[in-house]
């Protein structure tokens, strides 16, 4: 019985993200494709937060040099193909989580979590200073017209909407289900005990910082594959795409969905990019109902959405389950 619902879920959701763009507007697919892209980056920060106990806030230092990395790309290699561009940002980011990681490994606790946060302010400082190569705060520009070849498909430009949907949606579904498979190998199981009983793990014999360590390094190259299709998305570069602020919107992402769950950080980014839109659009302060609505979710369901509808389902089949 679970198999056929599981089965109905996912031709359900392939259906709904297959007709979506087509009947959809502009408007709501545009913000169909920001949700996707925010939750591949929300859920290479559960890989962290999530899986291994890893608290960072400085996550989008990773999203941003996979932004940075592919536009440079884009820009001084006219003729290279923008998938090409894009796994040159997703191995600049694999590449500089293994060189933090390696560094900020060492630390534990609150010392680990605030070191996260100084390298993140670190890389902002250097794409906010660094105006020769990063334009600045002017950001960088100018591949708009670029196309996407593809084999048998044909070549797309990247103001072709209905096109970046697709290319985004296949991306980020393939991202996620990685993701989802990482956790379910050994080294998962491995740092999910991590999380658990690190003494426990450490008596068995397993090196717990290669472990950290790998799985930090896989998180940032996720969180830089989203990065490279934001900015093909946004086709723009901008310091706003690597601050601490966006840093907080992955953790505040994370809880909101429920970071106990590998469903929670794409539940949360759906929510998190829908209130945002809706109450930026109609109220002034939105910021402090979004505050508001995430203290009350935090007081009354800690495990987040997702925790709070397993708690609703389990209230209505328990007195099914006793009439029957």
């Amino acid at each position: 019985m679970k198999r056929a619902y599981k089965l109905g879920c996912i031709v359900l959701g392939v259906f709904f993200m297959s007709a979506y763009p087509l009947v959809a507007s502009k408007f709501y697919t545009y913000m169909l494709i920001e949700i996707m892209i925010f939750a591949i980056l929300a859920v290479s920060y559960f890989l962290l937060l999530g899986n291994t106990g890893l608290l960072s806030v400085g996550h989008a230092a990773y999203f941003g040099v996979g932004v940075y990395c592919t536009a440079l790309s884009l820009i001084h290699l006219p003729k290279l193909p923008v998938p090409v561009a894009m796994l040159v940002g997703t191995l600049c980011g694999f590449l500089t989580g293994l060189a933090i990681g390696a560094l900020l490994l060492r630390l534990s606790k609150i010392y680990f979590t605030f070191s996260t946060l100084a390298f993140g302010q670190m890389l902002w400082a250097i794409a906010w200073k660094a105006r020769s190569v990063t334009g600045g705060d002017d950001g960088l520009s100018g591949w708009s017209s670029r196309q996407i070849s593809l084999p048998i498909l044909g070549s797309f430009g990247l103001g072709n909407l209905t096109f970046l949907y697709y290319f985004v949606a296949v991306i980020a579904v393939m991202s996620i289900i990685a993701c989802w498979l990482f956790t379910r190998t050994p080294l998962g199981n491995t740092l999910s005990s991590v999380k658990s009983n690190t003494q426990r793990v450490d008596f068995m014999g397993i090196n717990i910082k290669a472990a950290k360590l790998m799985v930090f390094t896989f998180s940032a190259m996720i969180a830089a594959l989203a990065g490279s299709l934001f900015v093909l998305f946004k086709r723009m570069a901008s310091p706003d795409f690597i601050d601490m602020f966006l840093s907080f919107d992955v953790v505040v992402m994370n809880v909101i969905g429920g970071y106990t769950s590998f469903a929670g950080p794409i539940v949360g980014s759906v929510v998190y990019v829908l209130l945002v839109e809706y109450l930026s659009s109609f109220i002034e302060r939105w910021q402090l109902v979004l505050g508001a609505f995430f203290v009350c979710l935090l007081l009354f369901y800690p495990g987040g959405v997702v925790g709070m509808f397993n708690q609703i389902a389990k209230r209505i089949v328990r007195p099914m389950r006793v009439v029957e």
